[in-house]
């Protein structure tokens, strides 16, 4: 089985964790992933969609904890709703969750469905010797810079063209655990299973309005 978070195989998303595996920017305090989502799903997706935090805060929260390189130990998540169909279904269209790691290193995920800017991808990492980030990727580098300020080209529209690259990376490793050219699966039956458990705690912060501690067992 090869669950895919395609996040995983993105270059930009890659170099932020190598910086911080590596040390680059010192003893890890904080990371943040933002993801804005462009267009809105449609209602009939919605409703089949399992919810904004297991839909979509799983990408986010799997990509804090691949760049940590550990589980959170406590979760805090809040979610309001501002569209009224998706309220219909009781659901959310924008959350927030604040990870505790070991360490004392810090996680936020800060999600929405709209963004009429474009879609809105970006990650953040801060420790003491310095911060690695990746912003959004405009759709060319043109820039028009006049009396009036700086105007450049909006961000890619949707998630089939911002990742193209960790799309392709994504098949390729399927295609070598096929061919046999590696052995070793990205992503474990032990990372789904911690992830499910992480997405099951912050749904019932979301509810509760408390502090959950995460039980992996």
């Amino acid at each position: 089985m090869l669950t895919g978070f395609q996040r995983r195989y993105d270059p930009h998303f890659a170099k932020v964790r190598q910086a911080v595996q590596s040390g680059a920017v010192g003893k890890l305090h904080k990371v943040r992933s933002t993801s804005r989502d462009n267009p809105v799903p449609t209602l009939e997706y919605l409703k089949i969609s399992g919810g904004i935090i297991h839909d979509c805060a799983s990408h986010d929260l799997d990509l804090i904890r691949w760049v940590v390189g550990k589980d959170p130990i406590k979760v805090y998540a809040v979610g309001v709703t501002h569209d009224p169909e998706i309220k219909a279904l009781d659901d959310y269209d924008s959350v927030d969750i604040s990870l505790v790691f070991p360490d004392n290193v810090l996680g936020t995920v800060d999600v929405t469905r709209k963004a009429v800017y474009g879609y809105d991808q970006r990650l953040e990492a801060v420790g003491d010797a310095g911060i690695a980030n990746t912003n959004n990727m405009p759709v060319t580098s043109f820039v028009l810079g006049s009396v009036n300020g700086f105007l450049h080209d909006p961000g890619m529209y949707s998630f089939p063209t911002r990742y193209r690259e960790a799309y392709q990376g994504e098949l390729e490793h399927f295609v070598d655990l096929c061919l046999g050219v590696t052995k070793e699966i990205a992503y474990t039956g032990t990372e789904l299973h911690n992830l499910t458990k992480i997405l099951d705690a912050c749904v019932e912060s979301a509810k509760t309005g408390q502090v959950v501690t995460v039980d992996y067992s």
